[in-house]
């Protein structure tokens, strides 16, 4: 549930760093900017460290994936997951490193969103409220209709065994397929949209707001969350995501860039975000992203942890091993951020690699 709003985040940033303030045109950045070199440019923000990941962490998942599934299908598994492919296959999304679907959902959604930026751009507000309802129901309609054909209008997602969901190929393709990855990222950049033409010529001026502006939308998103774990909402996941969290998620980021933006910012849940400790985290989030899963593996899948330990961690020193396992990802995180990720080498290899792929396209 909580990956959509990261998708509407990428596009809400996205669109806040290459669009103007109160103008309704695109920046010049993006226009002189070649398609493939700006395509190319965003996926290897994240494609180095992911490789690295994939590299270090290989033997696990080969050997799990050998293991069940035999060679030809670990060999399938892995080009999936070299080529950022495995999100347009719905039963073989989650392979080996299973949360970096979202990666591969994000590359392919970035080739619409360098086309639809411009766009979007031009759009007054009236016409972004358009496209934002239509993004909306574009996404919502293929939601019902899997509700309404199986009767899953209450099934959640991880509280029944995956095969026990009714046509699990299809309520897959709703979750990973990169169209459905689009169309919230395209939401997010049209809210992004939406802020900066506050107070432009011939636009309204920016609604008022206060702490409560983002406060509520915030505790409505942990509410649903709580109501869920605790089994009192009983709504589909692909309708709790579409129809209540992303519409709370992005009121939240829109009333917080509206708040940030003042010339004192009194908003108190804007203050707490601008934590060091939160900011420092917040600088951890990718590394953590792609790095808990293989560790997960590692200390949690049966198959693995009883080859190198004996079995499962958790079952050997029980629940508080989550501790530790939340520590060693975040140790993780830091050091490939200052060993990898801030190192001038890999950023060079990286911008090189990006001239050399987009002048041949």
């Amino acid at each position: 549930m909580v990956v959509g709003a990261f998708f509407a985040l990428s596009g809400y940033v996205s669109a806040y760093t290459t669009t103007e303030l109160q103008e309704r045109k695109a920046s010049d950045k993006l226009l002189k900017t070649p398609s493939p070199k700006w395509i190319l440019q965003k996926i290897i923000a994240y494609y180095p460290l992911h490789l690295l990941i994939l590299t270090i962490f290989s033997p696990l998942f080969l050997y799990s994936d050998v293991h069940f599934s035999g060679w030809p299908t670990a060999i399938m598994d892995g080009l999936l997951e070299v080529t950022l492919s495995q999100a347009w296959f719905p039963m073989h999304a989650e392979v080996w490193n299973a949360p970096t679907w979202f990666l591969s959902a994000l590359s392919y959604a970035t080739v619409v969103l360098r086309f639809a930026l411009p766009e979007l751009a031009k759009q007054t507000k009236h016409q972004l409220r358009h496209s934002v309802f239509f993004l909306f129901f574009a996404g919502l309609l293929p939601k019902l209709g899997y509700c309404d054909d199986h009767h899953a209008w209450g099934l959640l997602e991880g509280a029944l065994p995956a095969n026990r969901m009714p046509n699990m190929a299809v309520f897959n393709t709703q979750r990973f397929n990169p169209f459905y990855a689009a169309l919230g990222v395209l939401m997010g950049a049209a809210a992004c949209r939406l802020v900066m033409l506050d107070d432009a010529p011939g636009e309204e001026a920016a609604p008022k707001t206060n702490t409560w502006s983002t406060l509520l939308p915030l505790i409505g998103m942990i509410d649903v969350i709580l109501l869920r774990a605790r089994g009192r909402l009983h709504l589909s996941d692909v309708l709790t995501r579409s129809c209540v969290f992303i519409p709370l998620f992005l009121n939240f980021m829109m009333s917080a860039q509206r708040a940030s933006v003042k010339p004192k910012v009194s908003d108190l849940v804007v203050k707490v975000l601008d934590h060091p400790l939160l900011v420092t985290l917040g600088n951890l989030s990718f590394p953590i992203f792609v790095v808990h899963g293989p560790l997960g593996q590692l200390f949690y899948k049966k198959v693995i942890a009883s080859k190198l330990f004996g079995g499962p961690l958790n079952k050997q020193i029980g629940p508080q091993f989550f501790y530790v396992y939340l520590a060693s990802c975040v140790a993780a995180a830091w050091v490939l951020q200052k060993t990898f990720l801030n190192s001038k080498k890999v950023t060079a290899a990286s911008n090189a690699a990006v001239d050399t792929i987009s002048a041949k396209i």
